[in-house]
């Protein structure tokens, strides 16, 4: 009978420490997790209004386990901010991720629906409640793709044009472009042999009694057509 007694002793005992040590690893295991969480988010490279809009975004995954926490994830929600070129995710344990972000060179504006985009250089519409800018850059007018747009400014600059001259564009169904400078001259283009007409543009340029003239029309192949 003493024999039993010590038995079932033994075995409660055995419970209790296995109990005990249950109770014991949860809690570890639940501090564990709690410093392994999320708690900080610094954004770099943005001014303090788009970091905000950029940490709310972020703010989806507060409290998840870094170490579950993938990168595309991240990079995922990032993408709605069209306005980014290079992206930068660095996770410091315990719980931080820093992320360095840099923004798209912004080439032009445009109307699309009542509203302002911005047109960045990496090739994407940016809406103008995203992104935060110092400079006025030049209005595009017209239904147009922006790699169009992009193949222009390739060109202008292959051909020693001064962008920042250039204050408004406009495109035509006929893909053809208007340029309209800072002092005034209207440069119409073909749609056709672009690079050739910018030379032409050029050597007029440089004969300063051509440039009283207000409209320069290059749209037709081999003529020059010179108005106030």
């Amino acid at each position: 009978m003493l024999q039993l007694t010590n038995k079932y002793k033994l075995y409660f005992y055995l419970f209790l420490f296995i109990f005990l040590s249950s109770i014991f690893n949860f809690a570890l295991l639940e501090k564990y997790e709690d410093k392994f969480t999320l708690k900080n988010i610094n954004i770099y490279g943005l001014s303090v209004k788009e970091a905000k809009m950029v940490q709310d975004e972020l703010s989806y995954f507060q409290n998840t386990n870094i170490f579950k926490l993938k990168k595309k994830e991240l990079l995922k929600k990032l993408s709605k901010f069209n306005y980014l070129s290079q992206i930068y995710i660095n996770k410091v344990m315990p719980s931080t991720i820093n992320i360095n972000l840099t923004k798209t060179f912004i080439i032009a504006k445009t109307q699309k629906d009542s509203e302002i985009f911005y047109i960045g250089q990496n090739g994407k519409y940016i809406n103008a409640n995203q992104i935060i800018i110092t400079d006025d850059p030049p209005i595009i007018f017209g239904d147009f793709k922006i790699n169009e747009f992009i193949d222009l400014q390739k060109i202008l600059k292959h051909q020693k044009i001064d962008l920042k001259n250039i204050n408004k564009y406009f495109y035509y169904k006929n893909k053809r472009w208007d340029l309209k400078f800072s002092n005034g001259t209207l440069l119409m283009l073909p749609s056709k042999n672009i690079e050739k007409s910018i030379k032409i543009y050029n050597k007029l340029v440089k004969n300063n009694n051509f440039m009283n003239n207000r409209i320069i029309d290059l749209r037709v192949s081999n003529q020059i057509i010179l108005s106030n």
